[in-house]
């Protein structure tokens, strides 16, 4: 048997045209405490995440990256009555990618910043 080592190709930092490809609720959706973007990039097979709190008050980084994918500010009204983050799914956008320590140290791509589409 031949055993090699497996490569991996590792997005690298920079900024890139992404689609918004899930919304997901963390530990889970009974109860969750944040929101976690996934975000697709042309050309490479993972997806790459954002974690945000549960929060949705003005100024809150759940709330500035909604915004910021929709490309509006919400109105109080808006804000109070909520959105449902699974309509942003499929939405262009720009994001920043960082490299952060992933399972034994290796390089593991995730998002600082997300930015309205070019």
């Amino acid at each position: 048997m031949i055993v090699k080592t497996k490569q991996v190709v590792v997005l690298e930092e920079g900024t890139y045209n992404a689609t918004v490809s899930s919304v997901t609720p963390k530990p889970n959706e009974a109860k969750p405490t944040k929101i976690v973007f996934g975000f697709k990039v042309e050309g490479y097979d993972k997806e790459v995440l954002k974690d945000n709190p549960l929060s949705f008050a003005a100024g809150s980084p759940l709330r500035s990256d909604t915004e910021t994918i929709l490309g509006r500010s919400f109105t109080t009204d808006e804000a109070n009555e909520g959105i449902d983050l699974n309509t942003l799914v499929g939405k262009a956008c720009q994001i920043t990618v960082f490299h952060k320590a992933g399972s034994g140290g290796r390089p593991k791509p995730a998002v600082s910043m997300v930015m309205p589409a070019a």
